[in-house]
């Protein structure tokens, strides 16, 4: 006797005829670096998501009419476990970036935030698009961070103080004991914003982080992201820690929610240690390939302990940059104040092998 169906046997066969179809087609959107061109230019780590993320991620799609609310509170279990913080000192948002806007919104409503004149941005235009005021000190005569001056510029006008460790696009790390110091003094005045969005790729991670001021109780904010050691930049999760009551300032002016998959993933990854070890690794060979590149080139890049190197080229990035795309090579243009300085993020070593190659040719020719 022939085996019936009903409508929803029908239904299901036809969207997983469609979804098939769609595989073999390539119907679904790009994503990732256009077709023939190398991406070095976002900081992004193309070794991730891991295994167990994406395993987790596939399965959390499979939920995902329903809001992520359990694995919501995994993550912050794990994360706040792992870091000997409580629950109570959790930031989570969508990409660190969210959490960033966040704090800039609220504390630009109590005065200026201050930062270095060269640092990480993205949050930054948002942040003038909605009033804050912004003070900015140069960089030290060697292209680090200078504490001194920007301690000396912390007035009654600051309210907010934010430092990326190591900075972008520099990738320099500061001495831990000197950035404590500072924290601790200037944050009797004014609260203070470490991005750590890099601090697994760090010589001294440990040593480096602020998170044990955070359990000390300071006027400090920590924050990191699953961009970067993870290899999650387009599943958006991030999150911050922080006293108490700062946390709760930041979670009260943070406008979306991560997503499920992302949630799943960056459970599933945190304290997956193979990977991670694997996924630093291969940055920092990277990292020694770009650096032998710019060197042989008689180019002195800066010593970066992040995912990406920061070099003078002695010529316009920006006009450089269009003629390594030209070669399907994608790089940073220049940044503000410093026109002549190039980014290269880390690939995937025989993209960055192409790289050394059509690098010497372009910057020879």
């Amino acid at each position: 006797m022939p085996m019936q169906l009903n409508r929803r046997d029908v239904m299901r066969a036809m969207v997983s005829g469609a979804v098939s179809l769609a595989f073999a087609q390539g119907t679904f959107a790009q994503h990732g670096p256009p077709p023939g061109k190398i991406a070095l230019r976002f900081n992004e780590n193309p070794y991730g998501p891991s295994a167990s993320a994406l395993k987790a991620a596939a399965k959390a799609l499979e939920m995902g009419a329903y809001y992520p609310i359990s694995i919501t509170d995994d993550l912050l279990n794990a994360i706040s476990t792992k870091n000997g913080v409580a629950l109570e000192n959790m930031v989570l948002s969508s990409g660190s970036n969210e959490a960033l806007q966040a704090a800039f919104v609220a504390w630009g409503k109590k005065g200026k935030v201050l930062l270095p004149a060269l640092t990480y941005t993205d949050h930054i235009a948002y942040s003038i698009r909605m009033g804050v005021e912004l003070v900015t000190v140069p960089l030290a005569k060697d292209m680090s961070i200078d504490l001194e001056a920007m301690a000396a510029a912390v007035d009654d006008g600051v309210s907010l103080v934010y430092i990326c460790n190591p900075n972008n696009p520099t990738g320099m790390a500061l001495d831990g004991d000197l950035l404590r110091h500072f924290c601790r003094t200037v944050g009797k005045k004014a609260t203070v914003i470490i991005d750590e969005a890099y601090n697994e790729l760090t010589d001294e991670p440990d040593y480096t982080s602020m998170i044990d001021l955070v359990r000390e109780d300071e006027n400090v904010v920590v924050m990191r992201t699953f961009s970067k050691i993870f290899g999650m930049a387009g599943l958006r999760v991030g999150y911050g820690m922080a006293r108490p009551d700062l946390a709760s300032i930041i979670s009260g002016h943070v406008m979306a929610w991560p997503n499920g998959p992302g949630l799943a993933a960056a459970y599933a990854s945190y304290n997956d240690d193979e990977f991670i070890r694997f996924s630093r690794a291969k940055v920092i060979e990277g990292r020694n390939m770009v650096n032998e590149t710019f060197r042989k080139n008689g180019i002195e890049p800066l010593p970066s302990q992040a995912n990406f190197v920061y070099a003078d080229i002695g010529r316009n990035a920006t006009l450089f940059q269009k003629r390594m795309n030209e070669r399907d090579i994608l790089i940073r243009g220049s940044f503000e104040l410093y026109p002549n300085y190039s980014r290269v993020s880390m690939g995937k070593l025989e993209d960055l092998e192409t790289f050394d190659r059509v690098f010497t040719e372009v910057y020879n020719s």
